[in-house]
């Protein structure tokens, strides 16, 4: 499996989206903003990847905030949110050369050396700094740009000289500001990212799923952890059936990304404790549909969408959304199934202690028994368990 860098940034922002979209919004901006300063600037190839790669990600560390802090601008959005963008992109490999300037893009620029950065450091944090500045502009911004940079460069903090003429310059681009009041700005990043040919393969995008569970599961108290620990036990369930490393890798990727649909679904209904009423069951059922159709775009992902979406369907035809039947679930989606099953009844939730292995193997072999879910692959838990248990844990 190969898939563009290009590519996994935007099912980050697609994640990102049902949470906050003011936050992709100026992400998506501030990488506009960066991508002109860094072409007049006169940085190198990997200068320019790396300037578009942090503005896609540079305030991914406000997600670890409480949720009414999202928007950009907000009191308290800026507190600490650069190191927590730096631990919540720990271990991923390719972010490693854009990790120092998620850290330090508020650092300021000082003409007397102090505090000496690169100057994509600097550019990331310039393009940051407009883009919320020309939050407080009404109006056209082309027919107002004279006096959109003359306030800008009026104000106190100080910039590289290099810098400051590429902003100016960029600025008498009618395109510029077009594109920055573009509403699908995602299409225009597509067409000029550096980064659609930088290829990541199937173990890269398994440490980008670490980030997405991180996400997921931030979203709600309800799901904390959830994600990573059915990718745990579904991979841990693919070793023991057998799988090689790639399939085991695969299967646990599926189990990264299988609730990135509840992202759509109101919190309220999320973190109810009581039983749910009809419609917002039916509500909560669509988590796995959605699913679907974010990852579906992504063709590289093959089989791994299917598997991520089927979790909630049924051997007997009885689950949902297709009422899919055992002639179309393979074992990777039997996998998934007994693995969510099984890591949502024994994990604890905000307001219950997670059941004991014991009651729970005894239901799922009901489940099996009554050709809901797999057998063998119950089987193989249930002769398993002391192995499998651990990894519900530890996440």
């Amino acid at each position: 499996m190969k898939i563009s860098v290009q590519t996994v940034l935007n099912l980050l922002h697609n994640i990102i989206s049902p949470i906050s979209v003011d936050l992709v919004n100026h992400l998506q901006r501030t990488t506009l903003i960066a991508w002109y300063l860094s072409q007049r600037a006169g940085l190198d190839k990997a200068g320019m990847s790396n300037a578009f790669l942090a503005g896609m990600l540079h305030d991914i560390g406000s997600l670890e905030k409480d949720r009414e802090r999202l928007a950009p601008g907000n009191e308290g959005f800026f507190d600490g949110h650069e190191k927590l963008a730096g631990s919540m992109t720990a271990g991923i490999r390719f972010l490693q050369p854009v990790t120092a300037i998620l850290e330090n893009h508020h650092t300021e620029w000082s003409d007397s050396g102090e505090k000496t950065l690169p100057l994509v450091h600097h550019m990331l944090h310039m393009a940051d700094t407009f883009e919320l500045f020309l939050r407080g502009v009404s109006g056209d911004y082309s027919a107002r740009r004279e006096r959109i940079i003359a306030d800008f460069f009026a104000q106190s903090e100080r910039w590289p000289a290099s810098l400051e003429a590429a902003l100016r310059g960029a600025s008498q681009q009618d395109g510029f500001w077009f594109r920055l009041g573009n509403p699908t700005l995602s299409q225009v990043l597509n067409a000029i990212s550096p980064l659609q040919d930088q290829m990541l393969d199937h173990h890269d995008f398994l440490e980008v799923c670490q980030l997405i569970s991180k996400i997921v599961d931030k979203y709600s108290s309800f799901t904390r952890t959830h994600s990573a620990s059915v990718s745990h036990v579904a991979a841990k369930l693919a070793e023991l059936y057998g799988y090689d490393i790639d399939m085991q890798e695969k299967i646990c990727i599926a189990g990264y990304l299988h609730d990135i649909g509840k992202l759509f679904t109101p919190l309220a209904i999320l973190e109810k404790q009581g039983a749910l009423e009809p419609d917002e069951y039916a509500m909560m059922k669509q988590h796995s549909y959605k699913t679907l159709v974010m990852l579906h775009p992504i063709t590289e992902l093959g089989d791994i969408v299917n598997w991520a979406a089927n979790h909630h369907e049924r051997l007997d035809g009885s689950g949902y959304p297709f009422r899919l039947g055992a002639a179309s679930l393979d074992i990777p989606s039997r996998i998934l199934a007994v693995a969510d099953v099984f890591t949502a009844m024994t994990e604890n939730r905000p307001y219950r202690q997670g059941m004991q292995s014991e009651m729970a193997l005894k239901i799922l072999r009901e489940e099996a028994a009554n050709y809901r879910l797999d057998r063998d692959i119950v089987t193989l838990l249930d002769h398993n368990i002391e192995i499998v248990k651990p990894l519900v844990a530890m996440c």
